[in-house]
């Protein structure tokens, strides 16, 4: 009897395995009347080791789905279709997907047939005319009186082979100094690819009264030193590359500085002058 409450007392003492080891091992005490000891039988059923990989397993699912979860959650979560299957995810998914390819073939696109920026130039073709005299304004007062017309030719070389160049309505001003005296507004322009295209502009006005400005005019005419004036023109343009897009835009600025003689010239039929005119264009 104390042999045998020893090795039970043995067993059970086991630090932190008494019931593991209890559960996996089933324990039966024979006695043995002949010998007058007592002898331990231990009945392994194989179930512990089992149930032991069926949980090491388990652990190993749960973490390899961890990791993966933490390298491409996101993404399965949002760019995938086994997120979920109904219809509307899934139009979700094939319509951004077909945005994002669009604007990439978009883009390579406008890439390859870039067009460069146009090659514009500006000159004055003639004075046609150009009058000052005596008169009254609305208001019955006595003063110089303007009537003018100046032609300017513009340039305009487009060196796309693919996309034709859209003008914006030009905008010309005519100065006397820094007094602006005539206006004009043009009308929209085309430019074809591959080829330059020439057009013409004007700027005057008609029996305007000029008061102190119209006498200075007419000093300077007959002085001989010629009537100094200022042509100023303002335009933008743009290719439409896909439709209305992508349009690239340019503005340019020309500058005339045109000198007035008091003679005429009746075989080109504009007022004799000299002019040089600069351009920039951003």
């Amino acid at each position: 009897p104390d042999v045998s409450r020893f090795t039970l007392s043995r067993y059970s003492s086991s630090r932190g395995s008494n019931n593991s080891f209890l559960h996996d091992k089933s324990i039966v005490a024979a006695a043995d009347h002949k010998g007058g000891f007592n002898r331990l039988i231990m009945i392994d059923h194989g179930v512990g080791k089992g149930d032991q990989n069926d949980d090491d397993d388990d652990n190993d699912d749960e973490e390899g789905q961890g990791f993966y979860g933490k390298k491409k959650g996101w993404w399965w979560r949002y760019c995938s279709f086994r997120s979920s299957n109904s219809c509307a995810w899934i139009s979700l998914q094939i319509c951004w997907r077909l945005v994002l390819s669009l604007g990439f073939a978009l883009l390579v696109f406008y890439i390859a047939t870039k067009p460069p920026p146009p090659k514009i130039s500006v000159k004055v073709a003639r004075v046609g005319e150009f009058g000052l005299g005596e008169g009254v304004d609305g208001s019955g007062v006595t003063t110089k009186i303007l009537t003018c017309n100046c032609s300017v030719d513009l340039l305009v070389e487009n060196k796309s082979k693919l996309f034709g160049l859209h003008i914006h309505p030009p905008t010309m001003d005519l100065f006397f100094g820094r007094l602006p005296f005539a206006i004009s507004h043009g009308r929209k322009l085309y430019a074809q690819s591959s080829s330059p295209s020439r057009f013409q502009l004007s700027v005057g006005t008609r029996s305007k009264p000029m008061y102190g400005a119209g006498r200075n005019m007419q000093d300077l005419l007959e002085s001989g030193m010629g009537l100094p004036l200022v042509i100023r023109l303002k335009l933008s343009s743009n290719f439409r590359v896909v439709w209305n897009l992508i349009k690239p835009r340019f503005h340019h600025q020309a500058e005339c500085l045109l000198v007035l003689d008091d003679k005429y010239d009746k075989k080109h039929r504009t007022q004799k002058y000299n002019s040089t005119c600069t351009i920039t264009s951003s």
